[in-house]
């Protein structure tokens, strides 16, 4: 089972969901640090800034199709938080989507298979 986190939450109140490789500064966003965790299933990338949650990225990439069907069910209704998402554009790569409510956004990366979740706060920032 893939770690699962609540965007918002305090960095400092997060339990490490594995064993850190790295922590760094954000290429884009100044003043966030990227965490990077290896798990069971790839690695997870936690994103700070001002000192709460604002991304996590799944390097989880899944052997078959409907595995990573029903990862991404999971972790898009545990990010939805009860709000439904809508696709925004594929651009041959991946799918961009944004919650009903314009609080988060997600990418999903079928080419590489990999996930990410993040408040629209930190996406205009880094953007």
């Amino acid at each position: 089972m893939l770690p699962v986190f609540k965007l918002l939450t305090p960095i400092d109140a997060l339990k490490a969901p594995g064993s850190i490789i790295e922590s760094e500064p954000h290429e884009k966003a100044a003043g966030a640090t990227v965490h990077v965790y290896e798990i069971d299933s790839g690695r997870v990338l936690l994103t700070a800034w001002n000192g709460l949650l604002h991304e996590v990225i799944y390097q989880t990439p899944m052997e078959f199709e409907d595995e990573s069907h029903r990862r991404n069910e999971m972790l898009f209704k545990h990010y939805g938080e009860g709000h439904e998402w809508n696709e925004l554009l594929d651009n041959g790569f991946g799918k961009t989507y944004r919650r009903a409510d314009m609080q988060r956004y997600s990418l999903w990366s079928y080419a590489m298979d990999f996930n990410t979740f993040g408040t629209m706060a930190f996406h205009e920032v880094k953007w």
